[in-house]
């Protein structure tokens, strides 16, 4: 496995991508639908994330994208260029996942054929659970394709039990705790970066007005926190037992029992 102050593997990634998107779908002039190369040496030159998941569309994965990409103006500002989450799918599954959350700040590497998380030290096998070779949870900060700082969840190891998917090093907040020790800040990404040229004149696309970047950035999270912990039945919905069709088994069985005590009680008389 790849430690801190390793010089990551140099890899091509062949990825079929649709530009010129806007975040709602709307075309911002003509969209270009292609195949590229992309080389890790080229895209992890600037200080960013790697942040590598199980799997697009999972519900834990889905969580930690959307909350890298709502709350990325806070890592930005902690001198983070980009924030790459990599995973082995295709590009057509991990850029319909950005697209189908809404997710326009965070970036997506497909990698497709395990060959960078294989040489990582970061691949394992889920077949227990069909999902064949994925990459096991980490992320690191990367700059100058050399590992700054790596985290990984706990317990690594093939065929792990259904239920195991430890998410707690790779956190949100165990990443910003490490991004705001290190004291490195940068300014806010310009608007430009962000805000899309979309051709309906009834939709106002300009940057809104804040007097505090840092104090509105501070507030964004906390309602983005409060509201995952709010809704946090809904996260962790567990359909073997909170689905309405076992809702509807447990009140049927309450009431055959219901129904044999009633019958026993009447007999008994």
């Amino acid at each position: 496995m790849i430690k801190e102050g390793n010089v990551l593997p140099e890899v091509t990634w062949n990825m079929y991508t649709v530009s010129g998107v806007s975040a709602g779908g709307f075309l911002a002039g003509e969209s270009k639908r292609s195949w590229k190369e992309y080389k890790s040496t080229e895209m992890f030159q600037k200080r960013c994330l790697v942040i590598g998941v199980p799997g697009a569309w999972t519900p834990t994965c889905t969580q930690q994208m959307q909350m890298f990409d709502g709350t990325f103006d806070s890592v930005y500002v902690r001198d983070i260029e980009d924030i790459y989450f990599v995973s082995v799918n295709d590009s057509f599954c991990m850029q319909s996942w950005l697209w189908a959350h809404y997710a326009i700040k965070v970036k997506w590497i497909a990698d497709g054929n395990s060959e960078f998380t294989e040489k990582i030290g970061m691949l394992v096998d889920k077949s227990n659970m069909g999902y064949g070779q994925r990459s096991w949870r980490y992320a690191m900060v990367v700059e100058n394709n050399t590992i700054e700082k790596l985290f990984v969840e706990d317990g690594m190891a093939d065929n792990v039990a259904f239920d195991f998917d430890p998410h707690e090093n790779t956190s949100y907040e165990s990443v910003m705790k490490y991004l705001y020790n290190t004291g490195r800040k940068q300014d806010p990404p310009d608007e430009s970066r962000w805000y899309f040229k979309i051709p309906f004149n009834d939709i106002d696309t300009s940057k809104p007005e804040i007097d505090n970047y840092e104090d509105e950035l501070n507030r964004s999270a906390k309602e983005g926190h409060d509201w995952y912990n709010e809704n946090e039945e809904y996260q962790n919905f567990n359909p073997n037992t909170d689905s309405i069709a076992h809702k509807e088994d447990e009140e049927r069985k309450k009431m055959e029992k219901e129904d044999k005590e009633m019958e026993e009680n009447m007999l008994g008389e």
